[in-house]
């Protein structure tokens, strides 16, 4: 069977157990061939709504890889710039997310997903694409304090209406990026994590004390 066809049938309880399986064939078994299939069709069809699990098949595979060994993804990245903006949510929280993985290693091309990530987090469609926006900006900016200058206001802008739970995320990308802020954005940065160490979540007061300890 066919990649195309193994992921047309790519719904519910198959989907995870598939993704695993292919990016196991990458990663276990060399099949790079098979990854660079996945680049390809995370935007298959990109305007046909009938295809998404198509496309959220392949950025699954392509997040997994990527994640692991983003050296694989890094070259190829501008291939998965066209998944961006399709309107799956899961397709893009995935791409989004390997953007994040391979920014050190292709900065250039991860710097043109920042638009992107804007708009996700304007209006915010739920957690998982919102937090995963967050985190992408928390790696590029870790690379330079000029990347770290570019993003941090859209974090800022995103961390006065976060959505339930989005807290947990803000404060890591905050950390990632810390060491590149001037004074006057850590002092920001450092006020938030204050008001976060009395969020009901211990996940979210371990996040917001691990910053507070870089002061």
């Amino acid at each position: 069977m066919s990649l195309l066809d193994q992921l047309s049938k790519n719904k519910g309880t198959v989907s995870s157990a598939l993704g695993k399986r292919l990016a196991a064939d990458v990663l276990d078994r060399g099949q790079t061939g098979l990854l660079f299939e996945c680049i390809e069709l995370a935007s298959y069809h990109a305007s046909e709504p009938k295809d998404k699990h198509i496309r959220s098949g392949a950025a699954k595979v392509v997040e997994i890889v990527a994640e692991k060994r983003p050296e694989l993804v890094a070259r190829h990245l501008h291939r998965l710039l066209p998944a961006l903006p399709v309107a799956e949510p899961q397709t893009r929280w995935m791409i989004i997310r390997v953007m994040g993985f391979c920014a050190r290693l292709n900065p250039a091309v991860a710097q043109e997903a920042v638009a992107c990530a804007e708009q996700y987090l304007d209006p915010k469609e739920g957690l998982v694409l919102a937090s995963s926006a967050d985190l992408f900006l928390g790696d590029l900016g870790a690379l330079s304090k000029k990347d770290a200058h570019r993003v941090f206001p859209i974090l800022e802008l995103s961390s006065e209406n976060p959505v339930v739970n989005e807290p947990d995320w803000l404060l890591e990308a905050f950390f990632r990026l810390y060491h590149n802020l001037g004074q006057a954005e850590q002092e920001k940065v450092r006020k938030y994590a204050e008001r976060c160490q009395s969020a009901p979540r211990k996940s979210t007061q371990q996040r917001a004390r691990k910053i507070l300890r870089l002061a």
